[in-house]
């Protein structure tokens, strides 16, 4: 996605914010004065650089069985899931989560990373992986990792990843199929109904990254494939509990069998420490409230719809369904770490993605929109962002925030 120079061009541009005091990375959170806000270094701000969709790491039931769980049960199980690190709150965790999202069995991780990483044990000699070029850094790690051969197609483009299938039954290889429910840059989703038909019709295994939509789309918040109707057609659910379950770790869904091998064959997994027992009863809690409590998920919706409404008026084409992620285009590097810091300043926090996460030249500006927010907050990010992006070229996609000083 973006050519050597990339890297190289984004290193000078982030010494050049330092030197000014524009440094995006790394800054200090030192406290939350109110739902949907943090401190960053001490200046008050709205945290539209969160995945804590439903608001749930502050809440008092969430926070309140991590303690417990410290309290009862330490900080660490201090070795892997196979030996001394499946505790009772583990297997509680992953017994509720498999019935939650109609798995037969699930995998836990401490990290959702590490959760896809320990896919590549399904990455065999005999294996043809064809994965969407979209797809988070984790997956591409794992693709690495494993030795099958792989191949990217165009992102959402079933008529490419037809013919990818097509070239690896004719090598008499059997195909994986990898994607992303809903995408973490973008937002935008999946067309996983025609991508479950292709893989179905090859004979192939369907992967898809949940991260992003599990917890907070579907009727029951079961994610993209219960929202499009084709939840049955995936083999393997991959996902984290850092994002709508406001905790950490990561997971794998799938048939017993499948989870089975990754357990035993998986060595991201089988040789890390387990997740943290505060951790683990966090998640618990929290997957207890999405299953239970279906109107965070409606308060979310209504919110990020107030933000592509308004987007809308300055001209961005709405996406595909009411996502908490908006991308505002940001010109390069330099562009876009300047409007990093007229953002915070104003008092919204994003989140950059400068180049090679992002295209050389186009760099990114992520704002998440979480259950913990306000109207008020959501009228303030729409001013905020309508200063910096005053004009709309004719495709409907924003032209660079602001001019960037020489």
């Amino acid at each position: 996605m973006s050519d050597v120079s990339g890297p190289a061009a984004t290193l000078a541009a982030l010494n050049r914010a330092r030197q000014t005091g524009g440094y995006p990375f790394f800054r200090r959170i030192t406290g939350q004065p109110g739902p949907g806000e943090v401190f960053v270094e001490g200046l008050r701000v709205i945290n539209a650089a969160s995945g804590d969709y439903l608001g749930l790491a502050a809440d008092p039931r969430v926070r309140e069985a991590a303690a417990a769980a410290a309290r009862e049960l330490g900080a660490s199980c201090s070795g892997s899931p196979v030996v001394i690190g499946t505790w009772s709150v583990h297997a509680q965790l992953a017994e509720e989560l498999a019935d939650f999202l109609h798995r037969p069995a699930v995998l836990l991780s401490t990290t959702g990373y590490q959760a896809n990483l320990t896919l590549a044990c399904l990455f065999g000699e005999d294996r043809a992986v064809i994965a969407d070029r979209h797809i988070h850094a984790s997956l591409v790690d794992a693709l690495r990792l494993g030795p099958a051969k792989y191949r990217r197609f165009r992102h959402n483009a079933p008529d490419h990843l037809a013919r990818l299938l097509e070239e690896a039954s004719g090598q008499g290889l059997s195909p994986v199929v990898l994607t992303e429910g809903a995408f973490s840059l973008g937002g935008e989703l999946a067309v996983l109904p025609e991508i479950a038909d292709l893989a179905g019709r090859h004979g192939g295994m369907l992967i898809v990254d949940g991260a992003h939509d599990i917890g907070i789309l579907g009727p029951s918040g079961r994610g993209a494939g219960e929202h499009l109707g084709c939840e049955q057609d995936i083999d393997v659910l991959s996902g984290t509990f850092s994002k709508a379950f406001g905790a950490g770790g990561g997971y794998l869904a799938g048939s017993t069998e499948l989870i089975e091998h990754c357990r035993l064959l998986g060595r991201a997994t089988m040789y890390s420490a387990s997740m943290p027992p505060p951790t683990a009863a966090a998640a618990l809690r929290a997957l207890r409230i999405i299953r239970d409590e279906p109107e965070q998920r409606a308060v979310l919706a209504r919110l990020a719809d107030r933000l592509h409404d308004g987007l809308a008026e300055v001209g961005y084409d709405r996406p595909n369904w009411a996502s908490p992620i908006v991308t505002l285009p940001a010109g390069d590097a330099d562009q876009c770490l300047h409007t990093w810091r007229v953002m915070l300043e104003a008092g919204v926090f994003a989140a950059p993605f400068l180049p090679p996460a992002a295209p050389t030249g186009q760099s990114l500006l992520r704002l998440s929109v979480t259950a913990a927010h306000t109207e008020a907050h959501i009228d303030h990010i729409l001013e905020v962002v309508g200063q910096l992006v005053p004009t709309v070229d004719t495709t409907g996609v924003a032209a660079a925030p602001i001019p960037c000083p020489a």
